[in-house]
């Protein structure tokens, strides 16, 4: 199962990053002959492509082709971040679904944190059947909406502790320092504009919960210091279409290469279980 790097110019007419993409943050494809059905994988904020790569294989052993797009300003510098808008992020999956709803007769989204957003606002656009919500950035409390207006048009980013962390493995192929240049870039700063950009797509997504009729798998994590347990209830309540809801005690945040083997392993069970169903395989 090789992982295809040739990826298409869904990014055309959003922005265009100026540092080079890391190698762990490339958009790859798993693609075979004559597929009928499609997954479409978002990362999220501050994320990259390689985190979703197990999340990838596993749909495609169950059938689907996999598109997994790295979205602008992600995975290569932090100045290039913070030029990066909402609108570069959703349209760039615009972009995709455009092109996939062609090829295809399906496209299940899946989508992590911040991608569980944007998913839930490319599913209710374009009337997608099915939907993976991990740990989906629809409610995200620590982000100070009123202060970051206030700060944003005079502090471009704001120093926040970072340490690499040994106990995650990681799925994807990299270069040795990639976790340690990202984390410099990104992850040791908070960006005011940037957040506020999340804070867009966040808003956008609750809104268009109410108008999604999607078959809905969303998977949380007990231990998630992100996304709190109340986006349960708001998905269930809201949303028009079959909810399915799987909640791993023992998982945080980065569910799809958790610390907690076996929360991983039950996370991936769950979503072969909701595909497999999805389309009779």
């Amino acid at each position: 199962m090789n992982l295809d790097y040739t990826f298409p110019p869904w990014t055309k007419g959003c922005y265009q990053d100026k540092a080079p993409v890391r190698t762990c943050a490339k958009p790859f494809t798993l693609t075979r002959p004559k597929a009928k059905n499609a997954a479409l994988l978002i990362h999220g904020y501050a994320g990259y492509p390689g985190e979703l790569i197990r999340v990838g294989r596993e749909l495609f052993e169950e059938g689907l082709d996999v598109y997994v797009p790295r979205l602008p300003g992600n995975g290569t510098s932090g100045g290039d971040f913070q030029k990066s808008r909402a609108k570069d992020w959703i349209g760039t999956l615009r972009n995709g679904m455009d092109d996939l709803t062609k090829k295809y007769d399906d496209v299940l989204i899946a989508g992590h944190s911040m991608g569980g957003a944007l998913a839930v606002t490319l599913a209710k656009e374009y009337s997608v059947s099915n939907v993976i919500l991990i740990a989906p950035g629809l409610l995200i409390p620590f982000i100070p909406v009123f202060k970051l207006r206030l700060i944003a048009p005079f502090i471009k980013k704001i120093a926040v502790p970072w340490q690499p962390d040994p106990e995650y493995t990681f799925h994807y192929e990299s270069e040795e320092d990639d976790d340690q240049y990202l984390g410099t870039e990104y992850w040791s700063w908070a960006f005011p504009k940037t957040l506020l950009e999340l804070e867009k797509v966040r808003k956008e997504a609750v809104n268009n919960l109410s108008n999604l009729k999607s078959n809905t798998l969303l998977i949380t994590g007990g231990k998630d210091p992100i996304i709190p347990y109340d986006v349960v209830a708001l998905v269930k309540e809201k949303i028009q279409g079959p909810f399915t809801h799987l909640h791993l005690e023992e998982a945080g945040h980065y569910i799809p290469y958790d610390k907690n083997k076996n929360a991983q392993e039950e996370a991936y069970r769950g979503m072969r279980e909701f595909v497999r169903k999805a389309y009779s395989v």
